[in-house]
């Protein structure tokens, strides 16, 4: 596991999907999610497949950086009870980071940000309802292909920078 992309700019995965690129600006934003739900696998797949441009770093919650970021942000990492997504130096959990993951889709994927217009009440509930069963929703697509490629162990002062993270979180 990197804590950069791969810099080879001609290097596929075995589904033949391209490998991020080598570059100070990647990554754009990190999605922190539950490295051991089939669910949010599955999700982190479909966002890798439907990014606009590849601008997504991955973390699990279990991991030591999931929990350097949950301290960082005031959440705990042992909960599992949401997907998170941390842009521009803040942590967006629940519906909140759904609809905001959604932006960087192409579309017709990126219409979810709509989402954002509904009562939060009713986006998280509808979202809390599906976090419960989970696991028991999807099948396990396993971390093969671009979400090996994306998942880091930690982060560099330039990723923290471009992430608008303290350089305290930063690994180099």
């Amino acid at each position: 596991m990197n804590s950069a992309p791969s810099t080879t700019t001609d290097s596929t995965t075995a589904k033949g999907h391209d490998t991020p690129p080598a570059d100070p600006n990647w990554p754009g934003q990190l999605v922190v999610f539950d490295g051991d739900c089939p669910l949010c696998r599955r999700a982190v797949h479909a966002i890798l497949a439907h990014e606009a441009q590849p601008i997504t770093g991955l973390v699990t919650l279990q991991s030591s950086l999931g929990h350097q970021l949950g301290a960082h942000f005031g959440e705990d990492a042992d909960d599992l009870d949401s997907m998170w997504l941390i842009r521009d130096g803040a942590l967006h959990r629940d519906s909140d980071g759904l609809w905001r993951t959604a932006q960087s889709l192409k579309a017709p994927w990126s219409a979810a940000a709509g989402l954002r217009w509904l009562p939060v009440p009713l986006r998280d509930g509808a979202y809390q309802l599906v976090g419960r069963y989970r696991k028991q929703l999807a099948t396990d697509p396993g971390m093969k292909g671009d979400v090996q490629s994306r998942l880091l162990t930690s982060l560099t002062r330039a990723q923290c920078e471009r992430l608008s993270l303290p350089a305290t979180l930063a690994d180099t």
